[in-house]
């Protein structure tokens, strides 16, 4: 596994990639150790993994920037990850910055219009928060509910304000 962490405004981000793509990318909980250098033993040359761990840093960097985020799911490793919840995730993703989506709405998107509780449990698991921006998705009132990222609740708060601020900022700047 080649491992690597990346500086946010809420905490380091540590990244894991294995030889299929990268497995997680999770905000590191306090008391959590955090590499101090990339280690590698994925028969990959290091070169293409520090590559990896560059682009995604100038992503996330993008992110917290403007918030907006690129990236190419295809690239992430899937493994563990059950088709349903790989289909919610990927439907995830596609809510834009700024914006949210009910659990209920989600299912629906995802085929599955009756499995709200189902995708709560996909968005609690999903590995790469901020690349696939679970902080999107509330509850049925519009309520904030759990977000499994640091600082939890607060946090995906933050997120949603910091990325509705730097919409509305784009919007009113074209």
């Amino acid at each position: 596994m080649f491992q690597h962490s990346i500086q946010t405004p809420f905490g380091p981000l540590a990244a894991t990639w294995t030889p299929r793509g990268l497995l997680a990318c999770e905000f590191l909980r306090s008391g959590t150790a955090i590499l101090r250098r990339p280690t590698c033993e994925l028969g990959q040359r290091s070169d293409e993994l520090d590559t990896s761990a560059k682009r995604l840093e100038r992503a996330i960097e993008n992110y917290f920037q403007c918030g907006q985020l690129e990236w190419d799911l295809d690239s992430l490793d899937w493994t563990g990850v059950s088709n349903f919840h790989r289909i919610v995730l990927r439907e995830c993703f596609c809510i834009p910055a700024g914006s949210t989506l009910t659990y209920g709405a989600l299912a629906m998107r995802a085929g599955s219009p009756r499995a709200a509780r189902a995708v709560g449990a996909a968005m609690a698991r999903n590995r790469w928060p901020i690349l696939i921006p679970c902080h999107r998705v509330v509850g049925v009132t519009g309520a904030l509910t759990g977000y499994s990222g640091t600082g939890g609740i607060a946090t995906k708060r933050q997120l949603l304000v910091m990325e509705q601020e730097q919409t509305a900022f784009t919007l009113t700047s074209q």
